[in-house]
């Protein structure tokens, strides 16, 4: 059965209830759409520098020097990244100076200060062979420019310390930057006829969630943040081709005018517009996560459905519908 919480919390932190201890925090890539978010809810209750692309470059070294050389800080979250696949494909030295060597630098930079660094990768580290979900002990092996990118990041991040945390995300969505949400409902107001992968298997992956789960582990704890690998996604894989379904249905039942009805699945290797290979299969199990912090994150389902009805594209698109 689908809860209704955003989480479910088995029993409650004897921290929670405490005072809030005000950090010096770092969000870099916090004009991205989960930095964006991280800022907004870490800048209640900490002291927060937000860096965007143009305030740092993460592809350069000297950039990045510059930038946090001067600064004090005891947490560093490290959001923004090179993530166009099909990009990265065609633009290894570009994605590895990004998605590798610049978070060595970083991490290498907090190091000095005494920071923690949060790193945040992709389910696309694996290759997609296994059936079930992958867990945080099963051994990566990217099968595109993009994911070989962000796992030599994720090794460089935790040599230079042991206590950074990588945080593996899949199929983001939220507030403030369209995704793939917007965009299959777009399609569905203007096209009858729409195909997405049927075999291709993942979890989407909240904002509004996620911050609240990086917040508990690495903010939400008396002791120490989080260290190592954890998965963070929604509850439940689903098919490419059943989340495109869900938010189409869930449109047409709030009122906006879709064409189209059905969405045909079809095999993932017939798309053509991808240049890189995507994994099969890159759900990912969070039960680490929920042993480490008692939090089950809430079915994808609802977490879509909550988000489509406060969407200002969502929005629009039900105006547009109104004939008042």
């Amino acid at each position: 059965m689908i809860e209704s919480l955003a989480f479910e919390r088995q029993p409650m932190s004897k921290y929670e209830n405490m005072s809030v201890d005000r950090k010096r925090v770092v969000v870099v890539g916090a004009s991205g759409r989960l930095g964006s978010a991280l800022v907004g809810l870490l800048q209640v209750e900490h002291e927060v520098t937000a860096i965007g692309r143009k305030q740092m470059d993460i592809g350069s070294a000297r950039s990045i020097r510059d930038m946090l050389s001067p600064l004090d800080y005891d947490y560093l979250f490290l959001t923004g990244a090179m993530t166009g696949v099909d990009y990265c494909e065609t633009h290894a030295q570009e994605a590895m100076a990004v998605n590798a060597e610049g978070p060595a630098i970083i991490a290498g930079i907090s190091a000095n200060k005494g920071a923690h660094v949060t790193f945040i990768s992709t389910d696309m580290v694996f290759d997609g062979k296994k059936r079930e979900p992958y867990v945080e002990s099963d051994i990566p092996n990217p099968i595109s420019v993009y994911g070989t990118s962000k796992l030599a990041g994720e090794q460089e991040v935790l040599a230079v310390s042991g206590g950074n945390l990588v945080l593996r995300l899949s199929w983001v969505f939220g507030p403030d930057r369209p995704a793939f949400p917007e965009w299959i409902i777009g399609k569905g107001c203007l096209e009858s006829g729409l195909t997405l992968p049927g075999d291709k298997i993942c979890c989407p992956t909240f904002t509004s969630d996620a911050i609240g789960w990086i917040k508990d582990l690495v903010l939400g704890r008396a002791a120490a943040p989080a260290s190592g690998v954890f998965h963070l996604c929604n509850s439940e894989p689903c098919s490419w081709r059943e989340w495109g379904q869900f938010c189409i249905d869930t449109a047409r039942k709030s009122g906006l005018p879709m064409l189209a009805n059905v969405i045909e699945g079809v095999p993932l290797g017939s798309v053509p517009a991808f240049v890189a290979k995507r994994p099969v299969n890159s759900a990912m199990s969070t039960e680490k996560f929920t042993q480490m912090s008692g939090i089950r994150p809430r079915h994808w389902k609802l977490a879509i459905d909550e988000f489509l009805k406060q969407s200002e594209l969502f929005r629009k698109y039900q105006l547009f519908s109104d004939p008042k």
